[in-house]
């Protein structure tokens, strides 16, 4: 991937060109799958291409001023995840945080470091909120569960679900705040 592109460069006229998307990702895709996996030749050729029907299936709903790199990021990482949660890949090293695979320059350097401390500082935080509320964040955001799904499993009302994840970002913002975020 040699330089970063808005999405709006992937369209002629109206139409995604999936192969020019495919030639600039391929290897980014892979290098990131390698870094969080130990996953297969065939498996990491299957969440290639998951990736890229993912991108396909959306292409009316992306942002086209928007960068397509970190988008790439998280559909690979929200597939390697659903794959090591239904046991299809073994031994995966799933502690994944999306800043690791960029590419550090002379501009988004401080800002990587800045979010590896402020993810540090959320997840030491999360110990002392309390347990429903640790466990619904962490359902949320590192699980990917949709609200409903976690009511259902912690046996609470959906609305209950929504204020507790509310008041615990709202904790997690002022823990950042006082840490200089």
């Amino acid at each position: 991937m040699a330089e970063e592109k808005t999405i709006k460069y992937y369209f002629f006229k109206d139409n995604l060109r999936i192969e020019q998307i495919v030639d600039d990702y391929y290897n980014y895709i892979q290098t990131i799958i390698t870094n969080s996996t130990n996953a297969s030749e065939e498996d990491k050729e299957e969440i290639i291409s998951d990736v890229f029907l993912v991108i396909w299936k959306n292409r009316n709903l992306l942002d086209k001023k928007a960068l397509l790199s970190p988008y790439i990021v998280g559909i690979t990482k929200r597939i390697i995840y659903k794959k090591y949660k239904k046991g299809l890949i073994y031994n995966s090293l799933i502690n994944i945080d999306e800043n690791e695979f960029e590419i550090p320059n002379s501009f988004n350097v401080e800002k990587i470091i800045e979010n590896k401390e402020m993810n540090d500082v959320i997840i030491k935080n999360l110990e002392n909120l309390g347990k429903i509320e640790s466990e619904i964040f962490t359902k949320f955001y590192f699980e990917d569960k949709a609200i409903k799904q976690i009511a259902k499993e912690l046996n609470l009302t959906k609305s209950n679900v929504k204020v507790k994840l509310h008041r615990t970002r709202k904790k997690i913002k002022e823990l950042l705040k006082m840490g200089g975020f």
